[in-house]
């Protein structure tokens, strides 16, 4: 009998596509599509349809065939146009029932991955598929991932600190390292942009102390904090005495890698926060004499310009 014939190829050519009912051809028709679609075709013939069930069905498989084809075609997280986007659907024959499902992609599964490494991120997205194995090594370049995989196999507790200028991939760099550490199941990885996170953490300390505190305990503690544009920030008493030194402070005795993209020297540095009325070259050279212990500084100005 039909109903009990396999869902085929040699059985869908016995199907009349061309009916003198209007519904029976237009589903003769979609039958014949999903039959012509091969790599949908595999999928549902893998259910083990019979002829009946396929027709009785072919609304459920049509969508089916039309999410996966979409997929197939994916425009990119930020461009999918699904009415859920991001979900794919799924579907299985349990007993006589075709049923079907809805999961996230793939795609949004491997955003949600890299994602969940990073405890924060101020940096394009793209940028969390970078690895050593493609970056581009210029010989400016090569002693900065030399000291890295000295960090990588445990071999050196002491920071990184590049300084060059602009567009010659210092912060794709560090990136690119905090991605490596990440996928070696190091720990945890935060990257921000320095003029940010200072300019928060300075407001959070007037507004909201218990938030401004656990902050603090947060990014002191992160396995591996990237610094960028470090020296680009506001300074002031205040930044430099209540924030920044304590922060490096911790960080440094809590043996933490932390690593820092500027277009300003260790000594630059220094001199731009030698600021206030009372001891303030001081505190610069406290902040200075922390950077040079623990850092080693790398001028990348010889690096070719950066191009994705």
């Amino acid at each position: 009998m039909e109903e009990m014939q396999e869902f085929s190829t040699n059985k869908l050519e016995n199907i009349e596509v061309a009916s003198k009912d209007d519904m029976k051809s237009y589903i003769a028709r979609l039958v014949n599509d999903l039959r012509n679609d091969l790599e949908v075709y595999e999928q549902i013939k893998a259910l083990n349809l019979t002829v009946g069930e396929v027709r009785d069905n072919i609304a459920k498989l049509t969508d089916f065939k039309d999410d996966y084809n979409y997929c197939k075609k994916c425009p990119g997280l930020d461009k999918c146009a699904k009415h859920i986007p991001h979900i794919k659907m799924s579907i299985k024959k349990e007993g006589t029932y075709l049923s079907t499902s809805y999961e996230p992609c793939e795609i949004i599964m491997e955003k949600i991955r890299l994602d969940n490494k990073y405890m924060h991120s101020d940096f394009p997205d793209e940028w969390k598929r970078s690895s050593l194995e493609t970056l581009d090594l210029s010989v400016a370049r090569r002693p900065v991932v030399k000291q890295f995989a000295k960090v990588l196999n445990d071999t050196t507790d002491m920071w990184i600190y590049v300084h060059g200028n602009h567009k010659i991939g210092k912060s794709f760099l560090l990136v690119t390292f905090a991605n490596e550490f990440a996928t070696m199941n190091k720990g945890q990885v935060a990257v921000f942009n320095t003029v940010t996170m200072l300019q928060n953490l300075a407001d959070l300390s007037y507004r909201d102390k218990e938030e401004f505190g656990r902050q603090m305990v947060l990014i002191s503690n992160v396995p591996l904090l990237v610094l960028d544009n470090f020296g680009e920030e506001y300074k002031n008493e205040y930044i430099r005495d209540q924030i920044l030194i304590p922060l490096l402070n911790e960080r440094e005795h809590k043996s933490r890698t932390t690593m820092f993209a500027s277009s300003f020297t260790i000594d630059e540095i220094q001199k731009m926060y030698a600021i206030g009325k009372s001891g303030g070259s001081i505190r610069a050279r406290q902040l200075g004499d922390i950077l040079r212990s623990m850092a080693k500084e790398y001028d990348l100005t010889g690096a070719s310009i950066y191009r994705k």
